[in-house]
Order: C-alpha cells, then sequence, then structure tokens
C-alpha cells in the first residue's frame, strides 16, 4: 500500500495498492461502485441470514453497542462468511434506514427490552 502521508499542496491519507509483479511494482486495480454495490449486499444478505439465525434460536440482539451489539456478535459467527465488524455494522444501518429491520420490544414492565429484528409488512 503506498500511502501520502505527508504533502504541502496535497491532501494526504490516500492510498494505492501495489503488488509486485515481474520485478516492479503494479497499481492495484481501483474498487469499482459495483464491487462496493456487491460486497454492500453480501453484507446485508449475510445480516439477515445470521439475524434469521440468532431469532430461532431466541437469541435477541441490540442495536446499540454492548455485548449483543449484532456486527460485533456476528462478524464473530462461523458463518459470517468473512464480514468484518463495519461492513455489517454499514449493512445494519442500511436495513434499519430501508425498514427492513427495526427495533422492537421483548418483556414487559422493568424488564421491557429492545432488540432487532425483522420489520413485519402487514
Amino acid at each position: 500500500m503506498l500511502r501520502t502521508v505527508k504533502a504541502n499542496y496535497g491532501r494526504t491519507g490516500g492510498g494505492l495498492g501495489m503488488t509486485w509483479r515481474e520485478g516492479v511494482f503494479v497499481a492495484d486495480e481501483a474498487e469499482t461502485s459495483l464491487d462496493r454495490m456487491a460486497a454492500n449486499a453480501k453484507a446485508e444478505r449475510v445480516f439477515l441470514k445470521l439475524l434469521d439465525l440468532f431469532a430461532e434460536q431466541g437469541r435477541y440482539v441490540s442495536a446499540t453497542p454492548s455485548t449483543t451489539y449484532p456486527p460485533a456478535v456476528f462478524a464473530k459467527h462461523p458463518e459470517a462468511e468473512g464480514m468484518t465488524r463495519r461492513a455489517l455494522a454499514t449493512a445494519m444501518e442500511a436495513l434499519l434506514h430501508r425498514i427492513v429491520v427495526v427495533i422492537a420490544q421483548h418483556g414487559r414492565g422493568v424488564n421491557a427490552r429492545s432488540h432487532i429484528a425483522r420489520a413485519s409488512h402487514e
């Protein structure tokens, strides 16, 4: 990774992936918007798959960062398909925004807690 760490008139922090091939560095292909869309779709699919699995098992996950925060819990799961916590957090926010998943309640009174669940489209 070739990074800009200091520049008088330019932005810092930019990077360019490089690969050593046949004695020279060659720039890696830049990620396209289609690549990003495919990665986001995969993250959303994995998030929903794991949310359904946890719901079947009666395990609630919380929308707030905690020990039951879905991106953290799901990223460690064997069926996460290599998805990172960051990718799953982005997927969760997109799914909440599109109302594919919602924040629901379980329990009553002082024992009431919130969790993430699929939206019921009635």
